[in-house]
């Protein structure tokens, strides 16, 4: 009966509509509503949750509307009509994912607004039973390129709500902004450290919900965007890349011909932090897979040279790792930064060394974002059309699986749209791709997912140039897998054993769970081959079978901060690894889920329906 009178006074409001009464939409199950009202000049929107008949603002009446550079669709605007209130659904499959088969449902609807020079501005509007998302449309046509400005578009969480988030980084040299800063855990309203704002993804806990904040559908028609520095009284509003991000070079501001479709912003909400752990919001707001035949598309596991490497590339040392691949059983080998001017021999010496091995190779590019600043963007192979293509088809024609693509070194619409024009080449050349010093993920992986992950993270690297990473890792591990976690597939670079110049402060049973705590659809292994060799034998017959792709996922416990523990499932096996991120032992009891039966435990343990783990500092 509930979702009935939903309806019904939704239907009527909607016939309303031009009377400037607020239009609600209503997710499937009544259990979500978004509210879009206008006043005297501008459009504003709510999120309303709804349990047992209790409604509860999770995000309290926050601006829509932007400035183009020919007019203002903020002021003066008003609601001409309200189409749609469709009931839609889909399911597809991923091929590397925390999640094989997914499905949804959702209400979608489109309020079509004018403004006082009757320019016409639609928010398409689509309510799922675990949130919101809402995307801008410039429905009229021509052929003048016109640009937008700034957004008004902002996320109003109340005052005092905990949160957990990074600050952008302003631009370096070294290839920032990368999303690798530090998660912090504030208050909503406090403004950001860094001038240039915060980065997406948001995550708060509003009283009993919880809110995951993020963006998707972006292909090349706009910039990626970010959060303002000041969030006063908890309004969180688009920002624009800054104007010096990728040495200054393409306009921050995004700019098209008309009609004009823009990338969704959406809300996940729940009571239960799995809500969140659990979502593929992303990928339902992002195109279907654009490659038909995706039987070439291999998730695995990965040796990685560089890490543990000294004094750059060289054949000798690449071959031990392609042997440490083949003897874990590992798919690939990554051959990182230098290869191409080795002081031993040439890439096709250690091609050829691969193939006898039956191990396959990923090549390291710089996309442009790291450079002498003497250098143009022209001057790299991934940049350019005409270069990129030719390098793809001879590195294909060499037996080559995939690439590594670096240092993007900001999100203006022209990098964006190299992301797209690599992905589509790639596909077109059946050739992996892996995303480092790059954007967050924005869905991608659904479009082309031969994309099997991103970096976007404060991965293990930085035991070789950043003091601090030893003491804060364990902690930033219970975040960034759930925040970092819940956007997409994250290039980690996981399980090292052996010390760099910052040793380990974590256990050796952390490092090994990390490789289950963050999906990767490449795992790429940090360490040197001794670092595996000393292994004891059951962590070492664990990384010969880790999965790098999952059928199902279950978060069992998330405390950010303090605690991560994730259930994942391939082929009918169940993999259940937890993390500490506090200096002190846990003692954690929990009820596995029914479904979770024989599961392999990376923690100490016994596999029974309910475990007690005890874990010490770091574990």
């Amino acid at each position: 009966m509930k979702k009935a009178i939903y309806l019904l006074l939704t239907f009527s409001l909607f016939s309303c509509s031009s009377k400037m009464e607020p239009v609600i939409i209503v997710s499937p199950s009544g259990n979500i509503k978004a509210t879009i009202k206008v006043d005297e000049k501008s459009v504003y929107y709510s999120v309303i949750a709804v349990n047992e008949g209790i409604e509860t603002v999770v995000v309290a009446s926050s601006p829509l509307g932007l400035i183009r550079s020919d007019d203002s669709f903020f002021d003066n605007i008003k609601i001409d009509s309200v189409t749609g209130s469709n009931d839609i659904s889909e399911s597809y499959s991923m091929v590397s994912g925390k999640q094989k088969k997914l499905s949804y449902k959702a209400r979608e609807a489109t309020v079509c607004l004018s403004n006082n020079l009757n320019k016409k501005l639609n928010i398409v509007f689509r309510v799922f039973d675990d949130g919101v998302a809402f995307r801008y449309v410039f429905p009229e046509q021509s052929d003048n390129e016109v640009k937008v400005l700034s957004e008004r578009t902002g996320f109003h969480i109340p005052d005092s709500t905990n949160a957990w988030m990074s600050p952008y980084e302003p631009f370096n040299q070294y290839g920032q902004p990368g999303y690798e800063s530090e998660y912090l855990e504030v208050k909503s309203g406090t403004p950001s450290p860094e001038k240039s704002g915060w980065a997406f993804p948001l995550l708060f806990k509003n009283g009993d919900y919880w809110l995951f904040i993020s963006e998707a559908g972006l292909d090349g028609s706009y910039c990626g965007s970010h959060l303002k520095k000041d969030c006063d009284g908890g309004l969180y509003t688009i920002a624009f890349p800054e104007a010096d991000e990728r040495y200054g070079m393409g306009d921050a501001n995004p700019s098209s011909k008309l009609p004009w479709v823009m990338p969704w912003r959406y809300i996940v909400v729940g009571k239960s932090v799995n809500v969140i752990a659990g979502t593929s919001m992303g990928y339902h707001l992002s195109e279907p897979s654009t490659i038909d035949d995706v039987s070439w598309i291999k998730p695995g596991r990965a040796s990685w040279e560089w890490w543990s490497s000294t004094g750059g590339r060289k054949v000798k040392n690449l071959k031990e790792f392609i042997d440490l691949a083949a003897e874990m059983s590992w798919e690939y080998s990554l051959i990182d930064a230098g290869w191409e001017n080795m002081p031993d021999g040439k890439i096709e010496d250690v091609i050829s060394y691969a193939g006898k091995k039956n191990v396959n190779l990923t090549l390291w590019y710089n996309s442009g974002g790291r450079r002498d600043t003497s250098m143009k963007d022209e001057d790299f192979l991934m940049f350019n059309d005409d270069t990129r293509d030719k390098e793809m088809a001879r590195i294909k024609a060499l037996g080559v699986k995939g690439i590594k693509v670096d240092f993007f070194s900001g999100d203006k619409q022209y990098v964006i749209q190299l992301y797209q024009k690599i992905l589509r080449d790639a596909s077109k050349y059946q050739l992996l791709v892996d995303f480092h010093g790059c954007t967050m993920p924005r869905g991608w992986n659904r479009t082309y997912p031969n994309l099997l992950t991103m970096e976007a993270v404060k991965g293990i690297e930085c035991y070789r140039y950043n003091k601090l990473y030893p003491d804060m890792v364990a902690r930033y591990n219970t975040i960034a897998a759930l925040v970092r976690g819940s956007a997409g597939s994250v290039d980690y670079t996981p399980a090292a054993f052996t010390d760099q110049k910052f040793p380990h402060k974590t256990t050796w049973a952390h490092e090994l769970a990390l490789t289950v705590v963050y999906e990767s659809g490449i795992i790429h292994m940090a360490d040197k081959p001794e670092g595996y060799r000393s292994l004891p034998q059951e962590a070492l017959a664990f990384l010969k079978q880790v999965p790098a792709a999952w059928d199902e996922t279950i978060l069992i416990a998330a405390v950010p901060g303090e605690l991560f523990i994730i259930a994942r499932k391939k082929e009918g096996k169940w993999y259940v690894a937890g993390i500490n991120g506090k200096d002190e032992m846990q003692e954690v009891t929990f009820n596995l889920p029914v479904s979770v039966v024989n599961p392999i435990l990376l923690a100490d343990g016994e596999a029974q329906s309910e475990i007690s783990i005890k874990k010490i500092e770091g574990v």
